[in-house]
């Protein structure tokens, strides 16, 4: 019982409901420029990544929070015509928070780092 009260004020709940709600306000009602299958597509790949990463790091527990948040991030943020660079960035941005760290904590947070060469490689979006 006491587990499920913390798990009920651990911040990153509220963050992935904002964040899901942005992102389904944004395909809906404003138009975003990403479709909801590269979304799909994009959370899918940080889940698994986060998922086999936790077994090669041989962590006791796989928590799919901080990844949810990072894919949301992405998707929010990237945009792109190329599915395998939305899939590339997903990787990129979960497999970095376990390979940079320093005891034991990711050194930074990773969300926006493959955005900015993404943007770079994508060229054009929407055409």
């Amino acid at each position: 019982m006491l587990n499920e009260s913390r798990k009920a004020r651990d911040p990153r709940v509220y963050q992935i409901a904002v964040l899901g709600s942005l992102l389904v306000y944004g395909i809906g009602w404003l138009d975003f420029e990403v479709r909801p299958g590269q979304a799909i597509l994009i959370l899918a790949a940080v889940l698994l990544t986060q998922y086999c990463c936790t077994r090669i790091w041989k962590l006791p527990v796989y928590d799919p929070r901080s990844a949810l948040i990072s894919g949301l991030s992405v998707c929010l943020l990237l945009r792109t015509n190329a599915p395998a660079l939305a899939v590339a960035a997903a990787i990129l941005t979960i497999a970095s928070k376990f390979v940079l760290r320093f005891r034991g904590k990711h050194l930074f947070n990773p969300t926006n780092a493959p955005d900015q060469p993404g943007v770079g490689l994508s060229g054009p979006v929407g055409e």
